[in-house]
């Protein structure tokens, strides 16, 4: 069969294998394929305007898909992508965009028919490039979890690509003839290009593991925080059963209110604290919800038998127990724990009963993984008890933990959504694939241009190092630029912006404390001693609080001009005033003075934000800012404590 009916034939099937996928499955790369095989029928008709169009047409199509695997996600989130996407194609970006290995090797090849038979501009590595990405879509990617990204497109559109490429070749191969510059030009950069292929299949493969495990153990933490909290609040529990050793009759209303009040505040999910008296009637309830107190006076052993494996040897003060999940009588899934309550003199008064609901203590987890990140079931069994976040567009990856309330084990089932997941995943195996792609093309108009225009050889090298050089150079500058952001240019130390986003990031540590320093009478430095030597005092105090911050576990920035803050996380007030007050001594202890020769002084202010209290940075910096003007006030060269309000851990 002559090579230009056998390359028409190609051309005609690849074009009706192309409409039918448009036609059965209607998708970006299936409309590329159209375009592309169109164009390629009309370069065999020298119809090359036309063929151009076409081309430009399949790479248009397939830029937008491009750019979405590259571009960062704070530059466009993949929330706008998805909304991007439902103008064009109902459904998820996934659906919107063709693969990437599939994306690049058809915007490859309509580069080449773009560029025609030229050689010289590489068409024979662009179409190298997309055979091999096309072979590298045949080949399974073997992972221990589902993967996230689909890569490769489905054997009917690599079918129809196969094609294409092989009519490609057969109508480029003949202008390739007796081209000597050609095979050192091109296996070079093949060489570079199958490298750059294998890193970034190790690249993406990597990134999605790594993003798995993360997940992984972000789901992992919250399920052990809630495990540990359930072990405080049973501790909890237990110290407030035992405090009625102390007196010789039972706990009377009042001071069961009070007592249990200031317990139920810290556990959300104890739905009722109540006294049992030894007949299994309920005497004493908290909170005074209706539901609750509709049940006093009423027996467990009737109201509620399938408790009382559990409440009766709590009763007679053998020992703690709980009940199976069961409907609770203020309504809803629950657990009821029952504590013995004996008097000074060991005699069981009864028992301290906490009910425990399931729907509220679900609300506890839920809150620690958002809604809009994925979809979270709890569940006994096959029993789902709660569930809560978004179903939509779930992700391939499913976690299942346990789990253990009292002495019961439940699962948590969490599924992040494939929006979430992809917003975490880094671009940079997608960059890395596509500069690798870049630079192997470069490579050969390199080579191939040495070969033809030898004496252009040096300036081509030089060109290439001073690229190399341009990249350090900006390397190098970026991360300047990325310590200055985050550090005082003076002092070396973290500035008041990273020091606010650190913040940010751990308002959960509880307790925690701010601490306002600012060095007493320093404009008289800079006014009798000069602007230098009032630099390199605000430099030395600086190292010395950073060394002393530090190492309490804190951090210690300059917050502007004189004044200087620390973060002590863990710290209570007693503690983060004590630390203050070490640095105020150093400071005075060291060599640095005023021209009169008197030490160098400063004041603080200190406040701590505790278990109980909502997280507000204004408010604690505005706290601190009023103490240290007491301090000042006050006669400097001091500490002073501020409140957030009128409870505070001393």
């Amino acid at each position: 069969m002559p090579i230009a009916r056998a390359e028409r034939w190609l051309s005609v099937t690849a074009a009706c294998f192309a409409i039918t996928l448009v036609v059965m499955q209607p998708s970006v790369s299936s409309i590329a394929l159209v375009l592309l095989a169109l164009g390629l029928l009309c370069a065999q008709k020298d119809r090359w305007l036309f063929a151009s169009l076409l081309s430009a047409g399949t790479i248009g199509v397939l830029l937008p898909g491009l750019i979405s695997y590259l571009l960062p996600e704070n530059w466009v989130t993949t929330a706008r992508w998805e909304t991007l996407a439902a103008w064009i194609y109902p459904g998820s970006v996934e659906r919107f965009r063709a693969p990437l290995l599939m994306t690049l090797a058809l915007q490859l090849s309509a580069l080449a028919l773009l560029l025609r038979h030229r050689v010289r501009l590489g068409v024979p590595l662009l179409l190298m490039m997309a055979a091999l990405l096309t072979g590298l879509q045949l080949i399974n990617h073997h992972s221990t979890f589902p993967p996230l990204l689909r890569y490769a497109a489905h054997w009917p559109s690599l079918l129809t690509l196969s094609v294409v490429l092989l009519g490609q070749c057969l109508s480029s191969t003949q202008h390739w003839r007796n081209k000597r510059y050609l095979a050192y030009a091109l296996w070079p950069a093949c060489g570079l290009l199958i490298a750059t292929l294998l890193l970034w299949k190790q690249l993406h493969l990597e990134a999605e593991q790594r993003l798995y495990l993360q997940v992984t153990e972000r789901a992992q933490q919250a399920t052990t925080q809630l495990s540990q909290d359930i072990d405080n609040h049973l501790n909890t529990m237990r110290r407030f059963a035992r405090i009625w050793q102390l007196q010789t009759v039972p706990p009377n209303y009042q001071q069961w209110t009070d007592l249990a009040a200031s317990y139920q505040q810290d556990f959300a999910y104890l739905i009722n604290i109540a006294f049992i008296s030894p007949d299994s009637g309920i005497r004493h309830v908290y909170p005074f919800t209706e539901t609750n107190l509709i049940n006093i006076g009423l027996r467990l052993f009737n109201v509620q038998p399938e408790g009382r494996t559990a409440l009766e040897p709590a009763l007679k003060g053998l020992q703690e127990g709980n009940t199976d999940i069961i409907e609770l009588l203020q309504g809803g899934p629950g657990i009821v724990h029952y504590f013995p309550v004996f008097n000074a003199e060991g005699v069981p008064l009864g028992a301290a009963a906490m009910a425990v609901s399931l729907p509220l203590f679900a609300e506890e987890l839920f809150t620690r993984l958002p809604a809009s990140q994925g979809a979270i079931q709890w569940y006994n069994d096959t029993h789902v008890l709660a569930e809560h976040g978004d179903t939509t567009d779930p992700g391939p990856w499913a976690y299942h933990y346990p789990i253990y309330l009292l002495d019961k084990s439940l699962t948590l089932s969490y599924q992040p959504r494939r929006q979430y997941l992809i917003s975490q995943l880094p671009r940079l195996p997608s960059i890395s694939l596509v500069i690798g792609l870049i630079l192997a093309y470069l490579l050969y108009l390199v080579l191939y241009t040495f070969q033809r225009l030898g004496q252009q050889h040096s300036a081509m090298q030089k060109s290439n190092a001073a690229l190399q050089q341009e990249i350090k150079k900006r390397s190098k500058l970026q991360q300047e630029i990325e310590w200055l952001a985050r550090h005082d240019e003076l002092t070396g130390i973290a500035n008041r912006r990273y020091f606010l986003e650190q913040m940010e990031t751990a308002q959960a540590i509880r307790p925690t404390s701010l601490v306002l320093f600012d060095i007493d009478h320093f404009k008289r430095v800079n006014d009798q001693m000069g602007h230098l030597v009032g630099d390199e005092y605000l430099f030395a105090f600086a190292k010395l609080g950073e060394a002393i911050i530090e190492q309490h576990g804190g951090m210690f920035a300059r917050y502007g001009g004189e004044e200087f803050v620390a973060w002590l996380p863990g710290h209570t007030l007693s503690s983060a005033y004590n630390v203050a007050d070490e640095l105020r001594q150093r400071l005075a202890a060291s060599n640095l003075t005023h021209a009169d020769d008197t030490p160098i002084t400063l004041s603080a202010g200190v406040v701590t934000l505790n278990h109980s209290e909502n997280p507000d940075m204004a408010r604690m910096m505005q706290a601190a800012d009023e103490a240290l003007y007491n301090a000042k006030h006050r006669g400097r060269n001091r500490i002073e404590r501020g409140t957030l309000n009128a409870r505070e851990d001393v």
